[in-house]
């Protein structure tokens, strides 16, 4: 499937692009924040070092999702994303207490820096800004959850660059006190955006509904399919950036067994087709009859009474 093909080649660029900017980011924080003695900037070097293995677990999560099916995994290795999604939002947590911890430390002892720390926040401030558009945009086209954990991290570290900034620019106009202050409100900041990612990587890995309109959206994909007179029990499930579909479709009980195994190929093609997004679709078919109907017939729909052998079996 073409679409899975480009879903990949995305992800694998944004994945690499985080671990090449964090790690070209680390390397100048590390001698920019040692040159212009600034505790801040070195501190902040560590979180881009947190970055390059947040990006790496995105990488992996590439390698381990798109590998085949097999006998142990029969839909894929997909579900791999979110956990690598909860991964990253354990970081950023940790990283933000730490962080935290650290901006703690420094109300006793507020250092001044030179300019020079100035300057390297203000180019990982351009970075970051780009990392996060990027990676962001990456993961809103492929459905990515381990993608958009990485993105939001990016999107925190905005702020906390800004913060850092800021705090830089106060210490040297003679408030020190500013310096730690920005950078624990930062720290909080970050500790949010990892709770909310987990959240939501949490949900996903519980089998929560992705959306009430692409639900509704197949049914009615699925009504407009030949022989089907009604569908119920539309259920999805979330594998990753993939769905799978489960549903049930009434059909009138006088076809033939062949005529409605085509009725569910022509279904599951459909609805692959229409929804990039669906892996797969499963299909069950069965009779019309007052089990099944679930809204009044057409004027020239002919309703039977159900066979013996359905009645009172659960759909």
């Amino acid at each position: 499937m073409a679409w899975k093909g480009e879903r990949e080649t995305l992800w694998e660029r944004a994945a690499l692009l985080g671990m090449v900017g964090s790690g070209f980011l680390l390397a100048l924080k590390l001698v920019g924040g040692f040159l212009a003695g600034s505790t801040a900037v070195l501190a902040d070097a560590m979180d881009s070092l947190a970055d390059i293995l947040v990006s790496g677990l995105a990488w992996l999560g590439v390698q381990l999702a798109k590998r085949p099916p097999d006998e142990e995994h029969p839909y894929g290795h997909w579900d791999v994303e979110p956990i690598i999604g909860f991964i990253v939002a354990g970081l950023l947590v940790i990283g933000g207490i730490e962080f935290a911890r650290y901006s703690l430390g420094l109300f006793s002892s507020p250092r001044t820096p030179t300019t020079l720390a100035l300057y390297v926040m203000a180019i990982d401030l351009g970075a970051k800004i780009f990392m996060a558009h990027y990676t962001l945009g990456a993961a809103e086209k492929t459905r990515s959850p381990a993608l958009k954990a990485s993105g939001e991290n990016y999107r925190s570290d905005i702020y906390k660059s800004a913060g850092i900034i800021l705090g830089l620019w106060a210490t040297r106009q003679g408030y020190p006190i500013l310096d730690p202050l920005t950078g624990l409100l930062v720290s909080l900041w970050v500790v949010k955006t990892g709770l909310q990612v987990g959240r939501e990587n949490a949900l996903q890995l519980m089998g929560t509904v992705p959306s009430p309109a692409m639900k509704k959206d197949i049914e009615n994909l699925v009504l407009g399919t030949k022989k089907v007179i009604h569908t119920h029990r539309v259920r999805l499930h979330g594998m990753g950036a993939y769905f799978i579909v489960d549903l049930h479709v009434c059909v009138d009980e006088s076809i033939s067994l062949l005529e409605a195994h085509r009725v569910t190929h022509d279904i599951q093609r459909r609805i692959v087709e229409h929804f990039p997004e669906v892996a797969s679709a499963m299909v069950h078919i069965e009779p019309l009859d007052i089990h099944c109907v679930r809204r009044p017939p057409a004027a020239n729909q002919k309703v039977d009474k159900p066979s013996e052998s359905y009645k009172g079996q659960p759909r």
